[in-house]
């Protein structure tokens, strides 16, 4: 799971600087910047708290987290042929 690339990208999706996010989600800019570069593990009132702030059902913010080591070996090749279609039709109804 890469939960911190994933806060990243929505973020700057978002047009948010880092700073701004930390503010909107009452945590420090030091805790985000560790959370996005994967060297600190947030706390699950943490994410909420980002998801919220990036409009970002808590659920979606997982889903985009995944990576095909968080799959099943045996159900990996359908979720890479389906992974970008998913996250396209997800980003259009969040973003």
């Amino acid at each position: 799971m890469d939960i911190g690339n994933t806060i990243r990208e929505l973020r700057r999706k978002k047009g948010l600087k880092q700073g701004e996010l930390a503010n909107k989600s009452d945590i420090s800019q030091a805790y985000l910047s560790k959370i996005e570069n994967n060297s600190k593990e947030p706390t699950i009132t943490s994410l909420k708290a980002i998801a919220l702030s990036l409009d970002v059902p808590l659920p979606i913010l997982f889903f985009h987290s995944l990576t095909p080591e968080d799959i099943d070996p045996d159900k990996r090749e359908a979720f890479k042929i389906l992974l970008p279609s998913i996250k396209g039709m997800v980003e259009s109804f969040v973003l």
